[in-house]
């Protein structure tokens, strides 16, 4: 490395994160700005900012996140110069993909961009199964599957673009916190509506755990740059996060009434239709339009205001990810285990019962 790249990195002193009004987005930032807060980064973290950026700040409470110290950038991730601009002095990137029709064309001019301001490390949060769409039995696999065909894409572009050691993509699962959607069910009708037929194994995990597990990869990439010798779990540049043992609607019904202390909550097999109109109906309830109070903790799995799915999350392009998602697992294609988050965490992931367990308050405000 010659002088002069040696100076460029060392002015590299900026974080991105993308897409921080969703849920992952936002957890995300608000992990890492809690560990700067707590002085838990090491040395050759001092003197890093974290950019944040953003469709639109209305009504996501990102300013909670500015006065935690992040720069939050409205931007439209299709307007190339502008990309350019937010990417300046740019050490790594966290790409979470857009939930939009247009994620693919967005997702390559933010790695564009990247790219040519010599960005050094490109992240990027992809979903479980989009390597396995093609292994479902369907001859109708590129309408079935549009947007995880998407993903797909873009993680294709992202391992050309950033080869080698350049880049890490980490896979995850369908979300615990995605059950307060389905809470006014579970709480007031005793019953867990999924449209995924009973027999039907797939993994599924805690938010707080997927985003610890990110977090400790990126803290373990920036020791990296430091020069700093890495385990070797911390090396690998695909990740697939799941839970310990997949489960199918019945015993996911069985551990979640456990964790609530109501041992009697049934699973319901029900149509896309009837998932999509529950949805469509949580938009309008105001009980998901502002974030909690609580602060939470993620070693614990206990959420937090960082953590709620807010109803401002559910999108049309949204809407249809999580479908195909149930397409897949109807399929038997997430019925599937690896050992990658629990290496990373060091413990077991949280399993659904510790999580209702340990949120049983939360949940109690739909009933």
């Amino acid at each position: 490395m010659t002088q002069q790249q040696q100076q460029s990195n060392a002015s590299r002193n900026v974080f991105v994160v993308t897409n921080c009004d969703s849920l992952v987005g936002y957890a995300m930032a608000y992990r890492c700005l809690e560990a700067m807060e707590k002085r838990e980064e090491g040395p050759e973290i001092s003197g890093h900012k974290l950019r944040l950026l953003c469709r639109s700040r209305s009504g996501y409470g990102l300013s909670r996140l500015e006065k935690m110290g992040a720069e939050v950038m409205e931007v439209n991730y299709k307007d190339e110069d502008k990309m350019r601009h937010c990417m300046k002095d740019v050490m790594c990137v966290m790409m979470i993909p857009e939930f939009s029709s247009d994620r693919e064309k967005e997702a390559e001019c933010l790695i564009k961009a990247a790219k040519h301001q010599h960005v050094e490390h490109m992240s990027m949060l992809s979903c479980i199964g989009v390597d396995r769409i093609h292994k479902s039995e369907n001859n109708q696999q590129v309408s079935e599957y549009r947007n995880l065909e998407q993903i797909c894409h873009i993680e294709k572009m992202v391992k050309e673009e950033f080869s080698g050691e350049k880049h890490c993509i980490v896979r995850f699962p369908m979300l615990y916190q995605l059950f307060y959607y389905l809470a006014p069910q579970i709480e007031g009708e005793n019953r867990l509506p999924l449209p995924v037929e009973k027999n039907k194994k797939f993994t599924s995990l805690d938010l707080n755990d997927v985003v610890e597990g990110v977090y400790r990869l990126a803290k373990k990439q920036r020791e990296r740059f430091a020069g700093r010798q890495i385990e070797e779990q911390f090396k690998k540049q695909v990740y697939e996060f799941t839970c310990p043992k997949p489960l199918n609607g019945e015993e996911m019904a069985r551990e979640i009434g456990e964790g609530l202390g109501r041992h009697d909550l049934k699973f319901q097999h029900i149509s896309e239709s009837d998932i999509k109109k529950q949805l469509e109906h949580i938009k309008k309830d105001e009980r998901f339009k502002e974030r909690p109070d609580q602060r939470g903790d993620f070693k614990k799995g206990r959420d937090g205001f960082w953590s709620f799915p807010i109803n401002k999350f559910i999108h049309e392009s949204k809407i249809e990810t999580m479908m195909e998602w149930w397409r897949l697992a109807n399929k038997g294609q997430l019925d599937m285990h690896t050992d990658d988050l629990r290496h990373i965490l060091d413990r077991e992931p949280h399993s659904l019962k510790r999580y209702f367990e340990e949120n049983r308050d939360q949940f109690k405000r739909f009933k």
